[in-house]
């Protein structure tokens, strides 16, 4: 069983070396953190091996304006080629760099984007306004490139946030890049820094995507402090009818997302759990098997103990097995 965050980590890892996610399934066991580590380690590798060439670029960048030479770019600079130099011009000449890309066009860096140096990134993101950031941002999400927009939202300060938040109306881009947030203490500041009605605008946005943008949400709720899990779990699952929750239950079963649900479902009241635990009650019993399965943890456990407790007695013969085994 891989959890979601793993997953994302690994759809990363598969972009920094341009590869199917599906070659690299097998280092799932290294888990989300030691992932992380290693797409890290050889992302310096592969930018460090050209320092020398990106180097001399460099040197260059104080010589030539800012409008010619982003001209130039756009006319005869390749943006693979313009994204790789211009991670060594934004470590060596950061508010240069922060200039000229506000003469560049929004497509040509969603173009250069994937190729950046992502240790120049926390350089640039105090240095560059949202007006310039957030018509690449829409353009990267317009294009379903959201771990390159990940990579920008982890490092975004509030400012830009804000900008992102006041600039791109597409809340299921916005979740399904949350998602790949790896860090969950910056998932929670980016997510307190929405105001109140567009978080819930983005989290209700997982019941009306695709089946990936529903466990995105799963992910994002998931990793969300008790606080805001409880307020927003809450507004997720209000948002879904019957046939709602019993997709929810399905996907998260078949896509092997039940521990991040269950820990969902720990935080929100009595209402929510009563709802879950009568799907279960008219379900077939494949989902009540996936989730004992699935339910790794005693927390998780105890969370699927709590849902079955919540049936009338009539109806609690069909999970006694459910109680029983999770006492």
């Amino acid at each position: 069983m891989t959890d979601l965050l793993t997953r994302g980590q690994l759809d990363m890892l598969a972009q920094t070396l341009n590869v199917d996610p599906a070659r690299l399934a097998g280092l799932t066991r290294l888990g989300a953190q030691n992932l992380r580590e290693l797409r890290e380690r050889i992302s310096d590798r592969l930018f460090d091996a050209h320092a020398a060439t990106f180097a001399r670029v460099s040197k260059l960048a104080p010589l030539v304006p800012n409008a010619l030479a982003a001209k130039v770019a756009l006319q005869a600079v390749p943006a693979e080629v313009g994204g790789r130099a211009g991670g060594a011009l934004g470590l060596d000449h950061p508010d240069r760099a922060a200039g000229m890309l506000g003469e560049l066009t929004p497509e040509y860096l969603a173009d250069a984007a994937p190729y950046l140096d992502p240790r120049v990134i926390p350089v640039l993101a105090p240095r560059v306004p949202a007006e310039v950031l957030v018509p690449t941002a829409n353009e990267l999400l317009r294009r379903r490139d959201y771990v390159t927009a990940a990579g920008f939202l982890e490092h975004a300060t509030d400012e830009l946030v804000r900008g992102f938040e006041r600039g791109i109306t597409d809340d299921e881009g916005l979740l399904r890049t949350a998602a790949l947030t790896p860090s969950a203490d910056r998932l929670n500041d980016v997510v307190r820094v929405l105001p109140p009605a567009r978080r819930g605008a983005v989290v209700r946005a997982a019941s009306a995507g695709s089946d990936e943008t529903l466990i995105a949400g799963i992910s994002v709720l998931s990793r969300l402090e008790p606080e805001l899990r409880r307020a927003l779990g809450g507004e997720f699952l209000d948002d879904l009818d019957d046939a709602g929750l019993d997709r929810l239950l399905e996907v998260a079963t078949r896509d092997e997302a039940v521990g991040e649900l269950l820990t969902v479902l720990s935080e929100v009241d009595g209402r929510h759990l009563r709802s879950i635990a009568d799907r279960l009650s008219k379900g077939d019993g494949a989902v009540v098997g996936a989730l004992l399965d699935q339910a790794a943890t005693p927390a998780a456990r105890r969370t699927l103990h709590a849902i079955g407790e919540l049936l009338e007695p009539v109806d609690r013969a069909d999970l006694i097995d459910l109680v029983d085994r999770t006492k």
